[in-house]
């Protein structure tokens, strides 16, 4: 009987206020619950407390009018990502990479289910989202009993399965700023099946000047360390430079090299590194076709 997940209290807050608060009075033994596609698979023993957020009202995908760019809160499910209308409108076509990630996770009864806030804060390495919203310089708006905090994405991420977030905090929002013209984000994953967890994902953005020369670039790899990695060697390999098919070549092979991957039931590390070129390829071609159309 020690697989079964009992804990002590279930707990329901009706305001983000009341939440926090329940998490900081709980501390530790608490744990937010959302979709619980993750934490009722998990079944930590040391949880006690489960705060059921789903009444929050964390679930949108808007533009922020102070940015220019987008606010998704952190209860959207996966699903709503998918099938998000505002992407429709030319002014969001470049942030759609979200509808096309959020296709690759899980089947439908689990992006139902699953929630954007889940994806990131569970801080496995094989998650989805981080890559390409880091690659979008994405923030993470977190609320706590001191007020809230808005930091980077790339930073929020400590090792594996453990973020910056201190236990009586909660990420309510994550903000997707307004991206350069001639912009293009591509993402790649490579699992088993297409519905499973990567075994390498990649994700792409670059940006072209007027003379059609890459002005700036952003490389991250997931599954290939213990947390999303920015490839910055490979990034300044392209900056500046008209981007043909060898320096293509040239720089996912630096990306490779960046990655820390280990060996595992599911992969070798070998193989892992060897994919990461591949798909650094992959997404970098599609990622300078779709700047060129911006």
């Amino acid at each position: 009987m020690s697989d079964l997940f009992r804990p002590r209290e279930y707990c329901r807050p009706e305001s983000i206020e009341e939440a926090i608060s329940l998490l900081a009075r709980y501390g530790e033994r608490a744990r937010p619950i959302a979709g619980g596609t993750d934490l009722l698979v998990e079944k930590p023993s040391k949880v006690e407390y489960l705060i059921d957020i789903m009444r929050l009202p964390l679930a949108y995908i808007r533009e922020n009018p102070h940015t220019r760019g987008i606010g998704i809160g952190a209860l959207t499910t996966v699903r709503e990502i998918e099938t998000s209308r505002l992407f429709e409108d030319a002014r969001f076509r470049v942030y759609s990479i979200l509808a096309d990630v959020a296709k690759e996770i899980g089947y439908v009864t689990t992006r139902n289910l699953a929630t954007i806030g889940g994806n990131i804060c569970n801080a496995v390495p094989s998650a989805d989202f981080p890559p390409v919203l880091i690659a979008m310089d994405a923030e993470a708006r977190i609320v706590g009993p001191n007020g809230e905090r808005i930091l980077p994405l790339e930073g929020f991420f400590v090792q594996a399965r453990k973020t910056i977030m201190r236990s009586d905090e909660l990420l309510t929002e994550i903000q997707v700023p307004r991206q350069p013209p001639l912009t293009g984000v591509a993402f790649s994953k490579l699992g088993r099946l297409r519905v499973d967890i990567a075994l390498v994902n990649v994700a792409a953005r670059v940006t072209l000047g007027p003379d059609e020369s890459c002005k700036d670039a952003r490389i991250v790899l997931g599954a290939v360390a213990p947390t999303p990695i920015r490839a910055k060697r490979a990034e300044n390999l392209l900056k500046d430079r008209t981007v043909g098919d060898d320096i293509i070549e040239e720089a996912a092979q630096a990306a490779s090299e960046e990655t820390k991957p280990i060996s595992d039931v599911r992969a070798s590390a070998e193989y892992r590194r060897m994919m990461s070129k591949v798909l650094t390829t992959h997404v970098l071609k599609q990622a300078l076709e779709r700047a060129g159309r911006g």
